[in-house]
């Protein structure tokens, strides 16, 4: 039965039940494919199913649109890409099916067998590597369409508008041991690591531990078994199936990304580990050669793992490419399946296969001896892979066997170890026995058992190969990217004769497999085409992460606590809107912004801050702190007085801001951004830990100890006196910029400020947490007859943006450097030393960075979003010269307000800049003097 063109013969090619099925036949599943109803059982891949429902056609090609069918038949299939209800990219080849799951091919239009796109085949000649380059650079004015054309033809599926529903996760693992790879090698080094008294974690990306005993003849599925019961009895190994190694990083840190977890939809695992034991087993490559892509051509892993695991009958006539003992028992599979092997193709004796011929399917191959056989299935096993990405990542190096036909790993460090088929070849007793003794060794190592003797780990032969990589005829070397040997030997021609150009010119190796597939093959053709060998062409550098990981697991699932400060209640019944600032829920507003605004200037405010972070900060050596933390001077600070302070990376850039006040001659209270107390407290941790050990400075987080309450506006200080009692607030007693500490509404141990940073006249209490809601409720009830009413974040934000005050984090950003900042009064170069002077006095003599200047449009009934481009001019708007960083409405002025940052050439105080609106408008705005759009001489706030 030969499959017609249209991709599939709907009916039954599922087999009779086979000895290692891992389909459940007594739990059958309905799902959709382009949205007819399909079937299939418990434990069959969404590829599998279809497949024995006579689906050929899974997908199209990325650049071609060429239609495309199984290859491998697991997760690292570059054809079966396909979109799973509003989830896409699914591979198809591993993602089992469940009851009602809705699949659809990705990246057609208007359906999978009459896709329009394909028309690119037409045009092929002209879609060559480096087309893109070539050929959308000019006119400039047509770049508008070229997005939208190229958009069009973008592979993958949609992605949903609304946020995934399912939950995602986040854990950290502690062990001895990690095995990667639930192979019979990897099962086999588990087992030895856990008798060797280590706690293990075995990680495999299959749905079962097994690799390539799953499907294996009678003999080698009981010692399967064997395995398997070995490992579940040793009760120090945790397995992780449906699981990923997706990198390793420094410390020992390896990344697991963990599928099939109830509840979950995924989960990052972050595995803290000693030893790594390396057993991931061996990949089978493609054969390149003309036809390679089409419906039909299958991996001999591939068509082995479909009848044996699926019970799939993957075609009705076959030819076997075959070099190896994995085609030979793939024949024989196929011939038990009822499938008619027409013709055994073996290198071994000086056979190939020339072209494999076909419209939209396998029809014919051409063999070396010009023979033609018709066909609908060639399978092909011409070599193997191993997946050396995750030993390259810990330090060692790719070294090619020629006599292997391919790459091995060699200087490992001393906490890597490599097992079974990626360490070489052997019987299945000679890769146990050697798994077994690195996982022995690999114990040994992390336990760091006294006076132990070596395990001597038995080495693997390197295993000899036929060199099979291409035929005589030029086919898809990345079928994933669509690139063809043609297109790297034109690379090659076009002077891109390293192989890391030739990845980058044509993106090969660069797509969904990167590179597990397809590198080889591709290092072969360069090879060729420069006049090299393998070894001298090298390899491409793996970099994690070596599976695609999600957002959703990056991020994972939110353990942090949600921090309330003690006015919270009150806020809530007061109707106040909440707003998540980092941990804290605070009150955004309590209904009109502009009137609490209004408020503050005409009358008198109260805004709970509590959440600052507020460390208090004792010893003698704190002034040597502070200096070595900020860009400007503390040496000569009095008791009383407060300063403002910045502190920068040591690469200069902006990292926080706050006041510091000296309570005592060896008191301090340092305050810092709500967001960024955490990293404040890290970043001096560091520096007194590593750096200055022998300083008499001790730290304490005082956060949660104090309610904190911002008493602003003209009228400020009439009402504070009315609940302090040992503070003498005069202005000249008690002037901006100092610091008090005495009793408040009978309250002792409470800490007083002089500061402004709402721009009016304020003072900053804080008290002991526990007394903040009645020190609140105080404010309110005897400022009654000034007109006090309580103002939330927003209307802080228009007020310091009235007054020119930056928000670190809003007005810089990871590059903002001191000089870029506004910051210039601040910072003093010529201090003996602080964290990022040098970068920071670099800056200032180049003094061509942007600038953060005060902007207000021509309109003042425009307001410019947050983040618009700023442009330098021109007809057609100029370049991009900076952005804006803050936008309001002032209620005080009337007219919008901006702080934004422009090129050092255009931030001379009168300038018009450009500012292009999300909506494609171009409105003026017009650069201030300074800063500060209201109150620039700061008389209001030193009232």
């Amino acid at each position: 039965m030969i499959i017609p063109r249209g991709g599939a013969a709907r009916g039954d090619w599922r087999l009779p039940p086979q000895p290692a099925e891992s389909i459940d036949r007594s739990a059958p599943v309905r799902f959709r494919w382009n949205g007819t109803t399909y079937g299939g059982f418990a434990g069959d891949t969404i590829a599998s199913a279809l497949a024995a429902s006579g689906v050929r056609v899974f997908s199209r090609s990325l650049k071609y649109h060429r239609p495309r069918g199984i290859l491998t038949a697991d997760g690292d299939d570059p054809n079966c890409l396909v979109q799973v209800d509003d989830e896409p990219n699914v591979r198809a080849g591993h993602r089992l099916v469940r009851p009602g799951m809705a699949v659809r091919a990705q990246g057609v239009w208007p359906t999978l067998q009459v896709d329009v796109k394909a028309l690119n085949q037409v045009v092929g000649r002209f879609l060559g590597p480096g087309f893109y380059y070539k050929t959308f650079i000019a006119p400039r004015q047509l770049w508008p369409t070229y997005e939208r054309v190229i958009r069009r033809f973008s592979p993958g599926g949609p992605v949903p508008p609304a946020p995934p529903t399912g939950r995602y996760d986040q854990r950290v693992v502690h062990r001895d041991v990690l095995v990667v790879g639930g192979g019979p090698a990897g099962m086999a080094a588990a087992v030895g690591a856990a008798g060797g008294g280590a706690s293990v974690l075995l990680v495999d990306e299959q749905h079962a531990l097994g690799g390539h005993l799953r499907w294996a003849d009678g003999s080698d599925r009981t010692r399967l078994a064997e395995l398997r019961r070995a490992v579940a009895e040793a009760t120090s190994i945790e397995v992780m199936t449906d699981a990923v190694v997706t990198g390793r990083y420094d410390g020992h840190w390896v990344s697991v990304l963990q599928r099939s977890v109830p509840g979950v939809v995924e989960r990052l695992v972050k595995v803290r580990t000693q030893q790594i034991v390396v057993a991931a087993g061996l990949i089978e490559r493609p054969y390149v050669v003309a036809g390679n892509d089409l419906p039909g051509v299958m991996l001999s892993t591939a068509v082995r793992r479909l009848i044996n695991l699926y019970a799939v009958r993957p075609g009705a006539r076959a030819v076997v490419l075959t070099a190896n003992g994995e085609g030979d028992a793939a024949a024989r599979d196929l011939d038990r399946a009822g499938v008619d092997v027409a013709r055994v193709v073996d290198p071994r004796r000086g056979e190939d296969i020339v072209s494999i011929r076909g419209r939209g399917r396998v029809e014919a191959v051409e063999l070396s001896d010009r023979s033609t056989v018709t066909c609908d299935l060639v399978v092909t096993a011409t070599g193997w892979t191993a997946p050396l990405s995750l030993l390259t990542m810990s330090g060692a190096r790719a070294a090619y066997d020629p006599v292997a036909a391919r790459f091995f790993a060699t200087g490992l460090p001393d906490d890597v170890l490599a097992a079974g088929g990626v360490a070489g070849a052997g019987d299945l007793d000679a890769i146990v026995e050697q798994a077994g003794a690195a996982g022995r060794e690999s114990a040994a190592r992390a336990t760091a058992a006294a006076g132990r003797s070596p395990v001597a780990v038995p080495g693997l032969a390197a295993g000899a190969h036929p060199a099979l990589f291409t035929g005589r005829t030029d086919g898809m070397v990345d079928l994933a990217e669509d690139v063809s040997a043609k297109d790297l030997k034109a690379a090659v021609a076009e002077g891109y004769n390293s192989l890391e150009l030739v990845k980058r010119y044509t993106t090969v190796t660069m797509g969904p497999t990167q590179g597990r597939l397809e590198a080889v093959n591709a290092i072969a053709v360069v090879a060729a085409a420069t006049g090299g060998s393998i070894a001298e062409t090298g390899t491409t550098t793996g970099r994690p992460p070596y599976a695609p990981v999600s957002l959703g697991a990056l991020a994972g699932r939110n353990y942090q606590p949600v921090r309330h400060s003690p006015m919270h209640a009150w806020h809530v019944a007061h109707g106040a809107r909440p707003l998540v600032a980092g941990l804290w829920i605070r009150p955004d507003h309590y209904g009109d912004p502009a009137a609490e605004v209004r408020t503050v200037r005409s009358a008198v405010g109260i805004i709970d801050v509590t959440p600052l972070g507020k460390f208090e900060l004792t010893g003698t050596d704190v002034p040597r702190l502070l200096e070595l933390l900020y860009v400007n001077r503390w040496q000569k600070l009095a008791v009383g007085s407060v300063r403002y302070g910045v502190m920068c990376t040591e690469d200069g850039v902006v990292l926080d801001d706050g006041v510091t006040g000296r309570l005592a001659p060896a008191r301090y209270l340092l305050t810092c951004t709500s967001s960024g107390a955490g990293a404040v407290e890290d970043w001096i941790a560091l520096w007194l830990q590593t750096e200055h050990p022998d300083w008499d400075v001790r730290v304490v987080p005082v956060t949660d100890a104090y309610a904190s309450i911002n008493v602003a506006g003209p009228r400020s200080r009439e009402l504070v006196s009315r609940l302090v009692e040992d503070i003498d607030l005069a202005p000249d007693a008690f002037s901006y910029m100092q610091v008090r500490t005495g009793r408040v509404a009978g309250f002792d141990d409470c800490i007083v400020w002089r500061i402004g940073f709402t721009g009016e006249l304020s003072f900053e209490l804080h008290v002991p947490a526990g007394h903040g809601q009645e020190v609140w409720d105080r404010l309110l009830t005897a400022g009654a007859d000034l007109g006090v009413g309580p103002f939330g974040i927003e209307a802080q934000r228009i007020l310091r943006l009235e007054k020119g005050h930056l928000v670190v984090g809003q007005d810089t950003d990871g590059l903002t450097q001191g000089f870029s900042a506004g910051l210039d009064w601040a910072i003093k170069l010529d201090k003996a030393e602080f964290l990022g002077q040098p970068e920071l006095r670099w800056q200032h003599e180049r003094g061509d960075d942007r600038q953060l200047v005060g902007l207000q449009p021509v309109d003042g009934a425009v307001l410019p979003p947050e983040s618009s481009q700023i442009l330098d001019g021109g007809s057609d708007g100029g370049h991009i010269a900076g952005r804006i960083t803050s936008s309001r409405m002032s209620p005080t002025l009337g007219r919008s307000i901006c702080l934004g940052f422009v090129s050092a050439r255009l931030a001379r105080p009168g300038t018009v800049v450009t500012v292009r609106l999300p909506d494609g408008r171009s409105v003026p705005a017009a650069v201030m003097p300074q800063l500060a759009h209201v109150d620039p001489d700061g008389e209001r706030l030193r009232g």
